[in-house]
């Protein structure tokens, strides 16, 4: 599942980043797997996490998430949306946020904040904003 920034601004939340982080529901000891399976899509590997994909963007692979619960529980907390060619779960804003929140270094504070006024904003347009 997508987690992060990058799901963040995938709901509409208006900010920056650099790379994508994906949560893969894998023991970490296992990553030689995901990383054959973005090698056969063209993607270059940079570290046991990390890849670049054919248009350069950098992927992440996370295994476990500090401030959530399992991937099985949080995938209950996605939205299935397509993006790029792509189609999968993306985290709900609100456990973005707790991840963040439990993290706490200075841009995940930043993040928090834009992820709040935008849920702030989407609530006070009501269900037809």
């Amino acid at each position: 599942m997508m987690i992060g920034m990058s799901a963040a601004i995938a709901q509409g939340v208006m900010g920056a980043t650099i790379d994508v982080d994906v949560w893969v529901d894998l023991p970490p000891r296992q990553y030689m797997r995901v990383l054959n399976v973005a090698r056969t899509t063209g993607a270059v590997i940079a570290a046991n996490t990390v890849v670049y994909l054919e248009d350069g963007t950098p992927v992440n692979f996370v295994y476990q998430v500090t401030g959530l619960r399992s991937f099985e529980s949080e995938l209950q907390h996605t939205h299935r949306m397509r993006l790029r060619g792509w189609e999968g779960p993306v985290l709900d804003l609100a456990r973005i946020q707790a991840s963040k929140q439990a993290i706490g270094r200075d841009k995940d504070l930043l993040h928090i904040r834009l992820i709040s006024d935008f849920l702030r904003c989407r609530e006070n347009l009501g269900p037809e904003g």
